[in-house]
């Protein structure tokens, strides 16, 4: 009995609405591995892979990307769909604030007081205009960073967390490699230029990626505007956002704007849209542009236009059936223990493998493991999680002693069959001599 996919094709089929969808085929087949014959490892997760530009870029009166350096991935993946010089140190300006921010947040003490320094106050292009002495919570103050992009607001965080700004941007870089940024070096908490002070497109998307991954982060970088609360200077409390592809661009949700001389305009960006019934989230990265949000606009209609995510797995839903031997039941449910995401070429064709590591036999116990989810493309693996049981599958006790009524039996018979026949055979012939004769009695 063949397995059974419960996520219908054509649930994955949604393209924009600009276009019309092209089919994805969508094959499911049954690999069984006997035990200790190349068993699959179960929890794997394959590295995102990168997948090539389906034919170049499209016919446009204007390049896709005029920045000099530039990529587009999948938020959730990793995925890339394009780039142009994306591993290029460059000087990236206030995209820098995605990582302060990410380590404020992260720090877990959002509720304290912040108070400004005279030095924090003289930082260079400190738009929060504080005085000496003022206070605000750093609750209020990733606002100010992430939206008005305040560089004395970085400079006072700085010093009350790691006891000066340079310390700051110190833990920035480290928590930027642990997160595989690992071409990213800050010497400022906030971007201003230093020569030693630099990233590449890449490590901005995976900083991105990472910070966008957290509420908090999230929810800002997609506000407009947010009133502060203020010790001093209650005058200056509406904060703005700066980032102008947020409510420009359709599904504009984030995230970061940059500018400084050397660094030129920088974009980091990130949009959602609803695809198949579900968010799909892109991030773009600009650096060095002359129109950062026409680039940025034009790489994720692009991305939209050729690409689409594939939901192939819920955590925690059913995913497909498989045959069960021996069960009261034909099948069991399969059910995915994590969310299985990936992104592929609209005119490309997906074969999804259900891999499982032994023949279902009953009986099964619920969250049982039994195998694992695999998505191929082209041979390649693009995906896989681990599958359990859903339900309980008990034993069909008639189907087990099914076996003892064909071939066992037979053998049976054959070796005890003749000492019953003899034995029945004497049994008769002492019968036949205790009967009286006929010829020879009364009757």
């Amino acid at each position: 009995m063949p397995l059974r996919l419960l996520i219908s094709p054509s649930d994955m089929m949604s393209g924009s609405r600009r276009r019309t969808p092209v089919t994805l085929a969508i094959s499911v087949g049954l690999l069984v591995t006997l035990p200790g014959a190349g068993r699959a490892t179960l929890g794997a997760q394959p590295k995102p892979p990168a997948i090539p530009s389906p034919g170049g870029p499209p016919p446009l009166t204007a390049p896709l990307c005029k920045g000099e350096s530039a990529i587009l991935v999948d938020a959730i993946t990793g995925t890339v769909l394009w780039q142009k010089n994306s591993r290029v140190r460059r000087p990236v300006a206030s995209t820098t604030k995605i990582m302060a921010a990410t380590v404020a947040i992260e720090s877990g003490r959002l509720s304290d007081l912040i108070t400004f320094s005279k030095h924090a106050t003289q930082t260079p292009y400190g738009n929060l205009h504080a005085k000496p002495g003022e206070q605000l919570r750093l609750y209020d103050l990733l606002y100010a960073i992430l939206l008005r992009s305040s560089n004395d607001g970085c400079v006072a965080v700085g010093e009350h967390l790691f006891g000066s700004g340079y310390a700051y941007a110190q833990a920035m870089t480290r928590r930027a490699q642990e997160l595989g940024a690992t071409d990213t070096n800050f010497i400022t908490p906030n971007g201003l230029h230093d020569p030693r002070h630099f990233s590449t497109a890449f490590d901005l998307s995976t900083m991105a990626r990472h910070a966008l991954s957290i509420p908090l982060f999230s929810e800002i970088v997609r506000t407009r505007s947010f009133t502060v609360e203020r010790s001093i200077n209650q005058q200056d409390c509406l904060i703005k956002n700066h980032n102008r592809f947020v409510g420009a661009y359709e599904g504009g949700d984030g995230v970061k704007t940059g500018y400084v001389k050397q660094a030129g305009r920088c974009l980091v960006a990130s949009s959602t849209r609803t695809e198949q019934g579900r968010p799909w989230r892109l991030i773009s990265v600009v650096l060095r542009s002359p129109d950062m949000y026409g680039d940025s606009a034009r790489l994720m209609d692009w991305g939209r236009s050729n690409f689409q995510p594939i939901f192939a797995a819920q955590s925690g839903a059913p995913a497909a059936t498989a045959p069960v031997e021996g069960g009261t039941q034909e099948t069991a449910t399969l059910v995915a223990t994590q969310d299985l995401h990936f992104i592929v070429s609209r005119s490309a064709a997906a074969r999804l493998d259900y891999h499982l590591d032994r023949t279902l036999r009953a009986p099964l116990r619920p969250s049982e493991p039994v195998g694992t989810l695999s998505v191929r493309l082209d041979g390649q693996v693009l995906g896989q999680v681990n599958v359990v049981n859903g339900h309980a599958v008990t034993q069909n006790w008639t189907a087990a002693a099914a076996p003892w009524t064909g071939a066992p039996l037979l053998l049976a018979a054959l070796v005890w069959g003749p000492k019953y026949a003899r034995t029945i055979t004497k049994s008769a012939r002492r019968r036949r001599r205790r009967l009286p004769s006929g010829r020879n009695g009364t009757h």
